[in-house]
């Protein structure tokens, strides 16, 4: 009794201060505004005028504070199977927001639904797309409660969809043998025992293997695919063009999740290292209009190429945005990742050779 009182104050569920919270069709309801604020957005944006574009695009529904009207519908009912889509959502849609911290708290929002699977929902049958939904989250502590969830889950197809967070969490531990052998006996059992359960738009299965055909071919040292298109003024354009050349190479769109702050970076990018000899490739499927008009109010000032069929983002295997390859002089792979310090680090001690 003491043990589940102790967790449902760190819930938050209840205390002097606390509610009870929302409900799940107040949830709902958050959900789909701001799915249909984006969309609306995202028509007025594909048909602005360059000049207008730049106040389309200031005027993006902000995924934070719809993160804050879905964490206060759902902070109080952690402990409830109807919130976990909803905790799925927030991981997705509202990351930055997810590891912050309420004030008078030690600890972050994402911590608080880990806390919820480790000591509540582990067992339940719902909650596959939560251990994948948190494998945008940095805390190494995650993998030891989505490791829970896979051995004692008692549902194979979520079994496999833990199998699959894990290894996909483990990319980001290195690329060493026994790494490596851990993240595909992981992908190996992902397809085994949840290959037909759907992701999105996507599989287990499909993405396990993706992550398979990365480890084979997408790797640092590995060659990257010599991507070939248009740029957004129309002409014809490859990677091995610029050989010779340190190339960041960054898949983005303007839905992506937190698109302000992740083209932010890109724009660092492009200022800090265009001089030096590096060149910021874009890859985006966003139309050839928009793509255009982005350019041409210099919002993206660096070259794109426009990839509506998803062609170049299928030879990358590319599943997240923003993510980004950082290529040396002969198209080789140094770093996958995130945009960040990471890839300064990366393009600092390339130059410097």
């Amino acid at each position: 009794m003491i043990r589940l009182i102790l967790l449902l104050l760190f819930l938050g569920v209840i205390g002097p201060s606390s509610t009870r919270g929302g409900t799940p069709e107040e949830a709902l309801r958050i959900r789909s505004s701001y799915e249909k604020a984006l969309e609306e957005w995202a028509g007025k944006l594909a048909i602005a005028a360059p000049e207008e574009q730049l106040n389309v695009w200031a005027n993006r529904p902000v995924s934070s504070y719809h993160g804050g009207l879905m964490w206060n519908a759902i902070k109080g009912a952690l402990d409830q199977e109807w919130a976990i889509e909803y905790c799925v959502w927030l991981l997705e849609r509202a990351p930055v927001y997810s590891v912050g911290r309420e004030e008078g708290s030690a600890v972050s929002r994402a911590a608080r639904i880990v806390e919820a699977l480790r000591a509540v929902h582990y067992r339940s049958a719902k909650v596959g797309m939560l251990c994948l939904a948190l494998t945008s989250q940095s805390d190494p502590a995650i993998m030891k409660v989505v490791e829970k969830v896979e051995s004692q889950n008692p549902s194979g197809e979520v079994q496999g969809q833990a199998a699959l967070a894990i290894a996909m969490m483990l990319k980001g531990l290195g690329d060493d043998p026994e790494i490596m052998e851990k993240r595909i006996a992981h992908l190996r059992s992902a397809i085994i025992k949840a290959h037909e359960v759907e992701v999105g738009d996507t599989t287990v299965s499909k993405l396990a293997m993706d992550e398979i055909f990365i480890i084979q071919n997408l790797t640092k040292g590995r060659t990257a695919p010599d991507a070939i298109g248009r740029d957004s003024s129309g002409e014809p354009f490859k990677l091995s063009m610029l050989k010779g050349k340190v190339i960041v190479l960054a898949f983005w769109h303007t839905r992506m999740r937190e698109a302000e702050r992740g083209l932010s970076l890109l724009s660092k990018l492009h200022e800090q290292y265009g001089q030096r000899g590096v060149d910021l490739i874009g890859v985006t499927s966003d139309s050839l209009a928009v793509l255009r008009g982005l350019r041409a109010n210099n919002t993206i000032p660096w070259r794109n190429f426009s990839d509506e069929d998803g062609r170049i983002h299928s030879q990358f295997r590319v599943r997240d945005l923003p993510i980004v390859y950082v290529l040396d002089a002969e198209r080789k792979i140094r770093y996958i990742g995130g945009p960040g310090s990471f890839v300064d680090l990366t393009v600092e001690g390339m130059l410097a050779k």
